[in-house]
């Protein structure tokens, strides 16, 4: 079975990393955004990774003194990157997409169910104690299986499920 692991660099990137023996014996990709920290990074773990654009670094090379500009550049970024990961899918023909987030999810979770019927799950970050993330909330209403980990957490709605600590 054909897996996408789509997810932020970071600590959403490590928590994906951290729980890659549940698709080893999976084809998996693997789609994250081209920060510098990431630029170069292709784990063995995955046949493939593709590396999202960030345009304008966010907020068009102004010095960021308000985050208007930031969100900006993060739209244009989403628009620019939605064509991008059609093209991946198109390739890549995943049944599962997987995420842990963050931003990336949204897109990628949307263009996966609505054109391509694609099974979705989501990790809640073990750092959400109390709340759904924004994107959690987001992708809510469409993921087959919304795993919290933290048990308090699964009370927030009905679709989260709490099967222990993944992480």
């Amino acid at each position: 079975m054909k897996i996408g692991v789509v997810c932020s660099p970071g600590g959403h990137l490590t928590q994906a990393l951290a729980i890659l023996e549940a698709f080893k014996d999976h084809d998996c990709f693997l789609v994250i955004q081209s920060f510098p920290s990431v630029k170069t990074f292709n784990p063995p773990q995955f046949k493939k990774t593709y590396h999202l654009k960030i345009l304008f670094n966010y907020g068009f090379g102004i010095k960021i003194t308000s985050s208007r500009y930031i969100w900006l550049g993060v739209y244009i970024t989403l628009i620019e990157n939605m064509f991008e990961l059609i093209k991946i899918f198109l390739k890549e023909r995943p049944r599962v997409l997987f995420s842990t987030g963050s931003e990336i999810a949204i897109p990628a979770f949307y263009i996966g169910k609505l054109l391509f019927g694609t099974k979705l799950i989501f990790l809640e970050s073990i750092t959400r104690i109390k709340d759904i993330s924004f994107t959690g909330k987001v992708i809510m209403p469409i993921v087959d299986y919304f795993l919290v980990q933290w048990e308090d957490l699964s009370k927030k709605s009905k679709k989260a499920k709490f099967l222990g600590r993944i992480i």
